[in-house]
């Protein structure tokens, strides 16, 4: 508005201008003089401006503005020499500045000679010598003076003019007038559109905040995977905060490696704009959790791409228990047909020992029966392998007692002091206030017993063996999350090793029948197995934890013979998640 209002003003005072100096030659011929003055100035001070960008930015548009202004200047100093052919005075002056004028751009031309020979600190020498400085000086005296001497010519012949200018005047109040006008009307039409704009930040805060008090993680990116929002949601699930987030690719933050299963929904919110599905995502602390996610396509109103908004609900919890349900229906299946079939072959293998110990009064030679005594052994093992696999499926009933932890514990401690390699270090922490159980000593003693000699096996090179025993209450919480827990008090028993560990696959597939990473000759694959069958006959359960190359821990809950007791301080609310 301010250039209007002076543009409009340079306007009528030209005009008001032309008329005075109509048919007034030497007024014509000083405005021109001034005109042609100025745009000399003006040019040179903007080749000199483009100069110095170019030798600060090496910028090519500003090299050439400075050769254009060049140019410029030649042109109009040729026209300022014709204005002045007629007036030996101003052609004396003219000589003079057209002297300094042509030693000021030669003086620019050696600047960015040598920036670009020898670099800006050799140009600064020149640039910042009095010599520079004392020509740009007088060049501009030399022009000042004249101007002030032309302005204060026409200044003389425009008081003659009085009545003309008063008209000037008058008009030129009322264009001020005019814009003040319109300069209160734009000023009401600014002030709607800051109200406007205050309230779309009130809406874009809003919607923020949303976005922050949703449970779930909800982040935006760009087309080429850079994170643009980042809610209070996707802080606690991934544990990156925002100042962490933004700015990073998504990929390297939650995708190590590559995913199918990121590329597959990038192509298809691509080509449909949205995409639903499940995918397995990293933590801050490097811990696996899967996600059920959802994106969203988001364009700009000329319809191109714009960002990718994303929405991740947590349902790592929520897969466990349905492996744990598969799991159990699966060995409910297995157990069943595996009760028919040990039924089946005790029925084969009576007969055959009977057979076999006729044998043995029939044949007394030591051959005969060194032969007859492998076959039996044979047999009386294939038995007890029957018994385990029984046992495993549908557990064997037997006389249960009230039973103290801590002696079976030592027991088993007992063993490992005499049996175990002196590379393994075992620790023993059982409290002296341990609840009682309800169980079949020797049963419980397999379950250990199996557990301490995995942990030995996965401890090759030596390690630490670690058996904790505690008294535990199960929440309604953590009963939901694990799908054979029940809400009350157990004793928990948990068996640690440094071993190798066992990978997700494995994890999977543990407690499962006949399943074994050890030879054939070191393992049946019935032991875990056999040992969750007894747990589950005795109202616990099992949870499991392990890594690669930094160990494993099974952590088994036995019910407790306090359900209707107070618990003790040290007593305490655990919440089995599964995770150890």
């Amino acid at each position: 508005m301010a250039l209007s209002i002076v543009f409009s003003n340079t306007l009528i005072s030209y005009g008001s201008t032309i008329k005075l100096i109509d048919n007034q030659q030497s007024v014509t011929y000083s405005h021109k003089f001034i005109r042609e003055l100025q745009i000399i100035q003006s040019t040179l001070q903007n080749t000199e401006t483009s100069q110095r960008n170019y030798i600060i930015t090496f910028d090519i548009e500003a090299l050439e503005a400075y050769n254009r202004g060049y140019e410029e200047s030649d042109r109009h100093l040729q026209n300022l020499s014709k204005l002045i052919a007629n007036n030996p005075q101003k052609q004396q002056w003219f000589s003079l500045l057209q002297q300094k004028i042509s030693t000021r751009l030669n003086t620019l031309q050696q600047e960015i000679y040598l920036t670009k020979s020898q670099g800006l600190s050799a140009t600064q020498k020149l640039i910042l010598s009095k010599q520079d400085k004392q020509v740009g000086k007088e060049i501009q005296q030399l022009i000042h003076d004249s101007l002030k001497r032309e302005e204060n010519f026409l200044q003389e012949e425009l008081q003659k003019s009085q009545p003309i200018s008063q008209k000037a005047a008058i008009r030129f109040f009322m264009t001020v007038v005019l814009h003040l006008l319109l300069v209160a009307l734009l000023y009401k039409l600014l002030c709607n559109y800051v109200k406007q704009l205050q309230q779309a930040e009130e809406k874009i805060r809003e919607q923020k905040l949303f976005l922050d008090v949703a449970k779930d993680a909800i982040v935006v990116q760009n087309i080429d995977n850079q994170i643009l929002f980042w809610n209070q949601g996707a802080q606690s699930l991934y544990g990156w905060k925002v100042e962490e987030a933004v700015g990073k690719n998504i990929g390297q933050l939650l995708y190590p490696g590559t995913s199918p299963q990121v590329e597959d929904a990038y192509l298809s919110v691509m080509n449909t704009g949205e995409w639903r599905g499940e995918l397995y995502q990293l933590t801050k602390e490097g811990k696996e959790i899967i996600v059920e996610s959802r994106w969203i396509l988001l364009v700009h109103d000329n319809g191109q791409l714009k960002s990718i908004l994303s929405a991740n609900t947590e349902i790592t919890q929520h897969k466990q228990l349905e492996a744990q349900l598969l799991r159990s229906q699966r060995l409910e299946s297995i157990g069943s047909l595996t009760s028919g079939i040990v039924h089946d072959l005790n029925n084969l293998l009576s007969p055959i020992l009977m057979s076999v110990q006729l044998l043995q009064k029939k044949f007394p030679d030591s051959q005969s029966q060194k032969i007859l005594q492998t076959l039996e052994n044979n047999v009386k093992r294939s038995a007890n392998l029957l018994k385990q696999i029984l046992t495993f499926a549908r557990g064997i009933e037997s006389k249960r007692t009230i039973l103290e932890i801590q002696p079976l514990i030592a027991e088993i401690e007992q063993i490992i002091a005499q049996t175990f390699p002196d590379s393994i270090i075992c620790q023993i922490d059982i409290p002296k206030n341990l609840w009682q159980v309800r169980g079949d000593a020797t049963q419980l003693h397999q379950v250990l017993m199996n557990l301490v000699v995995n942990a030995r096996d996965a401890m090759p090179d030596g390690g630490k063996l670690r058996i904790v025993a505690e008294n535990v209450l199960i929440s309604e919480h953590s009963a939901q999350i694990n799908i054979d827990a029940k809400v009350g008090s157990y004793i928990a028993i948990v068996v640690t090793d440094t071993g190798i560990g066992m990978s997700s696959e494995v994890q999977q597939r543990i407690f499962e029948p006949f399943f074994t990473t050890k030879d054939v000759s070191k393992g049946t694959g019935l032991g875990l197995s056999t040992a969750l069958g007894i747990i589950k006959n005795h109202g616990g359960f099992v949870n499991l934890y392990s890594q690669i190359g930094r160990g494993t821990q099974f952590t088994v809950y036995l019910p407790a013979l306090t359900s209707t007791q107070t618990p003790s301080v040290s007593q305490k609310l655990e919440s089995v998640t599964g995770d150890g």
